[in-house]
């Protein structure tokens, strides 16, 4: 089963990427066209979880999995996650976008929620190191040890910051993280997280719509993969973080 590990479902708004999105039936056309069987779905920064939940309840033809956009310190989003726990499979937190870091003790009590539920944490890691830094989100980890955290972008997006990534899992001895790939250009970056991390540690993932699927399936193509370590990459490791295996 190949899973996209992180598609943004819906329309961003004007101020970001362009106000670039598609509908759901678009979406869910593209991964036909790939070949994909199914999506962990998360929103956009508009923070529309209904819809999304309303198109996954209403699905019949893919299986996708549900990772609302929460933003720390917002009573609503986590009275969200807590009511509607038996549809939530993770939560997304976008420290750039929302702009709290995921240290911040406004994040403590969604932290919390997924530690004591068993769900996983999606991290947007990116360039802003005083806001998104992968720092952050592997402190965050180490202090909550019992919660499994994806960190989206493998920690921030360019071959200087996925490297301290690697080195700050490793070092760190963090066995609860695990790297997306989605917006990845290098590569061999991914390879180097393979080949020190393990291929279980590594998550195919293409930021739909600002992404295709179809690049980040090329660049695990271009890895020097045994087939089971391409089959975990492109789906197995999704499918155990949501608790499928």
């Amino acid at each position: 089963m190949i899973v996209d590990g992180h598609i943004h479902a819906g329309y961003w708004s004007p101020r970001m990427f362009l106000g670039r999105g598609t509908s759901f039936e678009a979406m869910e056309a593209c991964l036909t066209e790939c070949g994909i069987d199914g999506a962990i779905l998360t929103s956009t920064d508009q923070r529309d979880n209904h819809s999304v939940a309303a198109f996954i309840a209403g699905s019949n033809t893919k299986k996708y999995w549900f990772f609302p956009w929460v933003k720390p310190g917002v009573e609503d989003d986590l009275a969200y996650i807590r009511e509607n726990r038996a549809v939530i499979h993770g939560i997304k937190l976008h420290p750039s976008c929302d702009k709290i870091k995921v240290t911040d003790v406004k994040a403590e009590p969604f932290l919390r929620f997924a530690a004591d539920e068993g769900l996983p944490v999606m991290v947007h890691c990116g360039r802003w190191q005083e806001m998104s830094s992968y720092r952050f989100a592997l402190e965050a980890a180490a202090r909550y040890p019992e919660a499994r955290f994806i960190l989206s972008h493998m920690g921030g997006d360019t071959p200087e910051l996925e490297m301290g990534t690697i080195r700050g899992i490793t070092g760190g001895g963090l066995d609860n993280v695990s790297l997306g790939i989605e917006g990845v250009r290098e590569y061999w970056a991914v390879q180097k997280a393979v080949d020190e991390l393990g291929a279980e540690k590594v998550v195919f993932g293409s930021d739909f719509p600002l992404g295709h699927p179809r690049m980040y399936m090329g660049l695990v193509d271009a890895l020097k993969l045994a087939p089971g370590q391409k089959r975990l990459i492109l789906g197995g490791n999704a499918l155990r973080l949501v608790g499928e295996e």
